[in-house]
C-alpha cells in the first residue's frame, strides 16, 4: 500500500455494511487492497473461504427447516440447513439464509446438492449423448475429449445447487454465499436436504 492511501473510517464502514466481516478485518482488506473496494471485497471472500474450509468437519447437529412459496402459489421449496449450535440456528442472520437458499431452490430447480450426487449413470448416459452428436463433427479425439468434459462439467455444475449462481447475485454460487457466511457467522453450516414442489 502507498503511503498516500488513507483508509477512512466511512469506507471501512461501507465495506463492513456490504460484506458484515469485522472491522479489522475490512480495514485489513482495504490496506492490502490499497483503497479499492472491489480487491478488497475479493480479499475478504478468499479469506472466508479458508476460513470455511477449516470449520467444515465441525459436526453439524442444529438448524432450521425453512420454506418459500412463491406468490402464484404453483412453486415452492424446502430446505434444511444445519450448524453447530442452537444459539446459531435462531440467529436472523442464518434464518434469513435458509430462505434465502429456498427461495434460490424454487427459482433455480436444482438437482443435485453437488455435482458429486450425479450418479455414474447419469453422467454416462449424459457423455453418450454429448458423444453422439459431436460425431458427424470432423475434430481431431483430444478435442472432443475436451469438448466432451467440458460439457459434462458445466451441465451437472448447472443442475447442482452449489454450483449454482446465487439467484439474488449472480457474481457468487451458493456454495460460495455459504462460505461466506460460515467466515462470518464462525460455524460450519451446511445444507441437509433440499425438496421443490411445483403444480
Amino acid at each position: 500500500m502507498s503511503e498516500k492511501t488513507k483508509i477512512s473510517a466511512g469506507i471501512v464502514k461501507e465495506l463492513r455494511d456490504e460484506t458484515g466481516a469485522s472491522i479489522m478485518d475490512c480495514r485489513n482488506a482495504l490496506e492490502e487492497a490499497s483503497g479499492d473496494m472491489q480487491k478488497a471485497k475479493d480479499f475478504l471472500r478468499a479469506k472466508g473461504k479458508e476460513r470455511a474450509e477449516k470449520k467444515s468437519d465441525r459436526e453439524t447437529g442444529q438448524g432450521i427447516v425453512a420454506a418459500y412459496i412463491h406468490s402464484n402459489k404453483q412453486v415452492g421449496a424446502m430446505v434444511e440447513l444445519v450448524c453447530e449450535t442452537d444459539f446459531v440456528a435462531k440467529n436472523s442472520e442464518f434464518q434469513d439464509l435458509a430462505y434465502d437458499i429456498a427461495m434460490h431452490i424454487a427459482a433455480m430447480n436444482p438437482k443435485y446438492l453437488s455435482i458429486d450426487d450425479a450418479s455414474g449413470k447419469e453422467k454416462e448416459e449424459f457423455e453418450h449423448v454429448t458423444r453422439e452428436e459431436l460425431s458427424s463433427e470432423n475434430k481431431p479425439e483430444e478435442i472432443i475429449e475436451k469438448i466432451v468434459s467440458g460439457k459434462i462439467k458445466k451441465h451437472f455444475e448447472e443442475l447442482s445447487l452449489l454450483s449454482q449462481p446465487f439467484v439474488k447475485d449472480n457474481n457468487i454460487t451458493v456454495g460460495d454465499l455459504l462460505k461466506e457466511k460460515i467466515a462470518k457467522i464462525g460455524e460450519n453450516i451446511q445444507i441437509k436436504n433440499f425438496v421443490r414442489f411445483k403444480i
